[in-house]
């Protein structure tokens, strides 16, 4: 029996855990509250995510995609109302999250170079914190 491995999966699987993993590296980076509620590993399973649903969707001739932005449009949600039942502000990982997710369907539909692109950035928004809150606080 001769299994095949299309290398092409194989490479957008790659990328979205390594895309993935790069947002959820600077998620956990310097975190002061001890629960990380979404973060190294996470992440990088919300963009391979998006790749499966995309991956699947186009070979089944199903609407997944359509059905994965619900459901990690939700998860994004659920995880907020978590953060904030914890008395944590913000919703920047719950959407982080979710362009996570778009980033995997990105890199599966072909547009991996934009995808790498949003990845770039997302993660300097997020490093950047400090300074647009001190920018915001300046003007």
């Amino acid at each position: 029996m001769d299994v095949m491995i299309d290398l092409t999966f194989v490479l957008h699987v790659l990328l979205a855990v390594g895309m993935g993993g790069l947002i959820g590296l600077e998620r956990e980076h310097k975190r002061k509250e001890p629960n990380v509620i979404a973060g190294v590993r996470t992440f990088p399973l919300t963009s391979l995510s998006g790749v499966l649903f995309s991956f699947l969707s186009v070979s089944l001739g199903l609407h997944l995609i359509e059905v994965g932005v619900i459901v990690f449009g939700g998860f994004a949600m659920i995880l907020a109302y978590l953060k904030y039942e914890i008395h944590t502000i913000g919703i920047t990982t719950s959407v982080a999250l979710f362009i996570t997710f778009i980033l995997g369907v990105f890199i599966q539909q072909g547009y991996a170079v934009e995808a790498g692109f949003i990845t770039v950035v997302v993660t300097a928004l997020l490093l950047t914190k400090e300074r647009l809150h001190n920018l915001a606080r300046d003007i």
